[in-house]
């Protein structure tokens, strides 16, 4: 059985390899024999008109916080009374960074805006920019700005809870 087994896989592997010589050119001389390698060169099509846009944001965290002083409870008034000797604004800086990473100038403009009913106010520094393409340049060196924010306690007045109590908006449209 072995023998049989032997011997087909031997037919087999003829028939294979006289199936591959119908392929293959045949040479009644020695010597060399060269055939040309060709390659089909299809140029880059020019897409360099294609804006590409690209922009990161990264935010900071943008929450502020009032400490509204201690409650203490007094004995004599049966009641808790509120301490503003040591109230105080606190955690009041953030910032927003934006990266092109396009292939076109970006201009950036950041904009603060209290919600109705609060008056904290955000002084915003840096708040509008042109960040240059990023063409040429490695991804790491991408033009970039950082945006800052800080909260003027002195013009604000503090909310009574936890509150949402303005918004900023980044806006980002192709350079002028």
């Amino acid at each position: 059985m072995k023998k049989l087994f032997t011997i087909l896989a031997l037919v087999l592997t003829v028939a294979l390899c006289a199936s591959f010589a119908v392929s293959a050119e045949t040479y009644t001389e020695l010597g060399e024999y060269t055939n040309p390698v060709t390659v089909d060169y299809v140029p880059a099509t020019d897409d360099t008109t294609t804006v590409v846009y690209s922009v990161d944001v990264a935010w900071t965290d943008l929450e502020f916080t009032y400490s509204a002083g201690t409650e203490k409870w007094d004995p004599t008034t049966h009641d808790y009374t509120t301490s503003k000797n040591d109230a105080d604004w606190t955690n009041t800086d953030g910032s927003i960074t934006v990266t092109n990473h396009s292939n076109a100038d970006v201009d950036v403009t950041v904009a603060y805006a209290k919600a109705a009913g609060y008056n904290v106010k955000v002084d915003v520094t840096n708040a509008e920019f042109t960040l240059e393409s990023a063409v040429g340049t490695a991804f790491d060196d991408a033009d970039a700005e950082t945006v800052t924010f800080a909260v003027d306690t002195a013009a604000s007045t503090a909310p009574a809870a936890d509150a949402t109590v303005g918004t900023v908006t980044v806006t980002v449209t192709a350079a002028n």
